[in-house]
């Protein structure tokens, strides 16, 4: 025994049945009552116009029309009360295909049983099927081929009718008459199609009106997470620590991470800048985040370079496979004697911005992230002194790559100037990125992140001190 496989249909075809469906449900009644308007509209101007022939054939098969209308109508009332039971598309298409079969019946059955010579059936019966199929498709939702379906076996009936020696017509005028009759089927097709088609982009923009705002809903709340994960600004006195992010879209593929060691007062920053943007960078700052969690909880004194090779590592193993690579700097300050380790992998150089204006730079040391294995990954970690009075300035390529209306990029030279600017402002992050935003006024097609922390004086810790105690001991011994 074979089984026919069907495709399960998605959400939104779904939705689009339960429209038309609704569509149907309104229609059963509405086709019902416009013709049965037609009927007794008929019937009234044919009495009007003729009022001695009240109980002639012609006016008799009217009556007998619109009584057996009357019938159809008390069915359609019931199917529509038992709407909820045709819940289905199909079955609701059946019963207006049935429906739409009785009331043309009505309309030509007594008109052929009561008239006995149907010289003029030809035209009269056409013009039935055509008012019926032109009324139908200007209520139901059919599309083109199912609005000519239940019209199509009364089509084919009125032509053995004509067909028929009663009717008094030579083969020729027969023939025109048979060969041209589906052209009365033409408007309705038409008006079905054209309402069909209004149907389905109505709902087609209503769907996507839905999926915008719901995306839109669900952006928001991702940013509060993404948010989440980024570090609070801070001024402890000694070292003060800033930033500005600006994503092009919610959520983005910059990040900033800040670990502040309790023992030893050091403060590591670590910038990260995924290929790309949107939400498949966001999507892998937030694995990122967790391995930067990870790395800290099991070794809270790591050096930059230790945290690299882990990040490295890690991107390698997990990410690199899918094409998702990384550039990073991870920076650490031990505000006691001012001595900065930093590592540079594949990320633009970070500044030094002295405090009698002066600009060093701290280039690459390593590769991208991701691009070597463990065992070939090399750090490189690198030391420099700063002084109190110094600002550390790290950026992601965003801020470098802006372009103006001229398709001039910002670039390491304009931000370097920008870093020079003097007197120095009191949040070099904010001050920088409007730098930024002033050259690219608007047009910036990737995130930009700009961090800060300056150096205000050394801060001696007790375990520094207790270093300091012991060395002071060792050299009196001596």
């Amino acid at each position: 025994m074979k089984l026919a496989y069907q495709t399960p249909q998605s959400d939104e075809e779904r939705a689009y049945d339960l429209v038309l469906a609704l569509a149907f449900r309104r229609g059963f009644a509405a086709v019902c009552i416009a013709v049965g308007v037609l009927c007794i509209g008929e019937l009234l101007l044919f009495l009007i116009a003729n009022p001695s022939a009240l109980w002639t054939e012609h006016s008799t098969a009217m009556v007998l029309r619109t009584i057996g209308f009357g019938a159809a109508l008390i069915i359609c009332a019931s199917l529509f009360a038992m709407r909820s039971r045709f819940s289905g598309i199909r079955m609701l298409n059946s019963a207006a295909t049935v429906l739409v079969l009785a009331v043309g019946t009505l309309l030509m059955v007594p008109r052929l049983l009561l008239h006995k010579h149907l010289n003029n059936y030809g035209v009269w019966g056409l013009a039935d099927l055509a008012a019926l199929h032109l009324v139908v498709c200007l209520i139901l939702p059919w599309k083109p081929w199912e609005s000519i379906q239940p019209v199509l076996p009364l089509l084919v009936f009125w032509a053995v009718v004509v067909l028929l020696p009663t009717t008094h017509l030579d083969s020729i005028s027969k023939a025109v008459l048979i060969i041209s009759s589906p052209v009365v089927l033409v408007p309705g097709a038409a008006i079905a199609w054209w309402r069909h088609k209004r149907l389905h982009e109505d709902f087609t923009r209503k769907m996507l009106g839905q999926k915008v705002r719901s995306m839109g809903g669900e952006l928001s709340r991702a940013r509060i997470v993404h948010d989440a994960m980024f570090p609070d600004p801070f001024d402890i006195g000694h070292v003060a620590f800033q930033y500005e992010y600006q994503p092009i879209q919610e959520i983005g593929g910059d990040y900033v991470h800040v670990h502040r060691s309790q023992p030893t007062g050091r403060i590591t920053i670590t910038l990260l800048d995924v290929a790309g943007h949107g939400l498949a960078a966001a999507l892998t700052v937030n694995r990122l985040f967790g391995e930067l969690e990870r790395i800290r909880a099991e070794s809270p004194e790591a050096e930059p370079a230790e945290v690299m090779e882990l990040l490295n590592r890690y991107i390698y193993l997990t990410m690199a496979h899918h094409s998702l690579f990384a550039t990073g700097a991870c920076m650490m300050l031990d505000p006691s004697n001012g001595t900065l380790q930093w590592v540079n992998a594949g990320h633009p150089p970070a500044f030094i911005r002295r405090g009698d204006g002066t600009i060093t730079d701290l280039n690459g040391t390593a590769m991208l992230l991701g691009v070597e294995s463990y065992a070939e990954f090399e750090a490189g970690q690198e030391t420099h002194n700063i002084r109190p009075g110094d600002v550390l300035i790290a950026y992601t390529d965003g801020a470098i790559e802006a372009r103006n209306d001229g398709g001039t990029q910002f670039g390491i030279k304009g931000l370097r100037e920008a870093t020079c600017f003097d007197p120095p402002p009191r949040n070099w992050s904010r001050f920088l990125a409007g730098a930024v935003a002033k050259h690219h006024g608007g047009n910036c097609d990737d995130d930009i992140l700009i961090v800060s922390m300056a150096l205000r004086g050394l801060h001696v810790t007790a375990r520094s001190s207790l270093s300091t105690e012991t060395e002071v001991i060792g050299q009196s011994q001596t």
